[in-house]
Formats: structure tokens, sequence, C-alpha cells
């Protein structure tokens, strides 16, 4: 695979400055709080961890989106169309609507419980096609990094510790942060992925989602030492912010 290649055909999203630790998993912990039994909110499905992993199609948010609980159904919250970080809201998704749901875009939703789905109306966002993926296997310690079947390359990573799992499921990128320093603790960029700690509900004073970030300890990278978050070396963290879309899928197992 031609990395070279793949950076001209894909367009470069937004890398923007992150101003504080709040990925779970990223630092020292600052006061965790033990996460509440997770509940779906009424009439939501979630989607299963064994679902397919790209090739995907994500929809990107250029104004605030209803989230409905069905076609046609109930308005279960509404979307802003940037993250908390100021990235643009794009969201994986999960199926088209046909015949009568014609028009209907079943996605991904960012968030507790991992995994939650939602309904949005297709005319209200920007549909696009997203060529590459990440697969981590927990029990190998790998990141691999793949476009459909081919693998680009594949890692060690660091994972979760057993006290703060990393969790599993079908996940996507949901912002891609420059840290500024990037002889820190996240290296020179973190991933913010739609996943958060089964555990922490409070990290650094974040919520507990969990990320792909560097490391400035190199030797940390294979062991299962982190809060959640997934580290690899600062060289590949820098390679997947340049390549890596938002939106782009992450299965975890």
């Amino acid at each position: 695979m031609d990395i070279a290649r793949i950076r001209h055909r894909l367009a470069l999203v937004l890398v923007l400055a992150l101003g504080s630790a709040v990925l779970a998993g990223c630092g020292e912990p600052a006061g965790p709080a033990p996460a509440p039994p997770a509940t779906a909110e009424p009439a939501m499905t979630l989607a299963s961890p064994d679902a397919a992993a790209g090739p995907a199609t994500v929809a990107r948010l250029h104004e605030a989106t209803d989230v409905f609980d069905a076609p046609r159904g109930s308005v279960q919250r509404s979307l802003a169309a940037a993250t908390d970080f100021g990235s643009q809201t794009v969201l994986l998704i999960t199926r088209v609507g046909a015949g009568e749901d014609a028009g209907w875009l079943e996605v991904l939703l960012p968030g507790r419980p991992n995994g939650t789905l939602g309904w949005i109306r297709s005319d209200a966002v920007e549909v696009r096609e997203v060529a590459l993926e990440v697969r981590v296997d927990l029990a190998a310690r790998t990141l691999t990094l793949r476009e459909g079947e081919e693998v680009v390359w594949s890692t060690p990573t660091a994972i979760g510790d057993p006290d703060h799992p990393t969790p599993t499921g079908r996940f996507y990128v949901t912002d891609k942060l420059e840290t500024g320093d990037p002889d820190g603790g996240y290296g020179p960029y973190a991933l913010g992925l739609s996943a958060y700690s089964d555990v922490l509900t409070e990290f650094a004073g974040g919520d507990g989602q969990v990320g792909i970030h560097g490391t400035n300890v190199p030797s940390s990278i294979g062991q299962a030492v982190s809060h959640g978050c997934l580290r690899i070396d600062n060289g590949l963290v820098a390679e997947l912010a340049a390549l890596l879309p938002l939106g782009t899928p992450v299965m975890i197992s």
C-alpha cells in the first residue's frame, strides 16, 4: 500500500488544538468515579459489536440535527454541528432506510451507553464515503490500519489495564486533536473516539471518552497499562491524524 497515494486521495480533516487532557486512559486519573449501570435511552437500539467495519459511509452535520428513535418516530435528542472540541460532528452510518423508510439514516451515536443507535433524516446531513478503518485486537494488543481487507500497517498498542479495560465494539473517530506538546504524555496527537469507558465517568476533568494517542513512555506500548485509551508510537499516531477522516470506523475486539 502506497501511503503517499492514500494521503493524496483522502481529505485531511482539520486538526484542532487540545487544550487539556480529557480522554480516559491518558496520564494520571483525577478523582475517577465509578460508572453507574449503563441505561439506554428509551426506544433506541444498540449496535452489534460484530457489525462489519468499513468501508463505511458517514454523515456530516452542518447544523443542529434531531435524532429519532425510528423513522418518523419521536425525537430523542439533538446533536450540535460541532463536538465539544470544536470538530465537525460526523456520525457513522449503520443502515440506509429503504421503501417507506427512504430518506432516513440509522447512525451510531457517540456517548453512553456505547453502541447506541438512532435515526436522522438524510436531507439534514452530507453523506461521504470513508475508505480506511482501524481494527484493534485487545488479546494481541495490536492496532491495524486497513483499507478493505488490505493491511496498510499494524503496530503494538497499549490497552486498558484490568481495572480500566478498553471497551469493545464498533466505534469511530470523532475528533483529531493536536496536543501542542509532542513530548508530553499524549504524544503529538490524540484521536477522540465515540467510545466511552465502562468504568470511569470522570477522568482528568473529562467524561471518560476513550481515544488513540501517542506517549512519552514508549515502553508502555504493547502493555495493559492505560485507563482505557490506546497508546501507539508517536510517528504512527501522527500518520493516523493525517490519514483518517472523522467518522473512520474503529473496531475493538
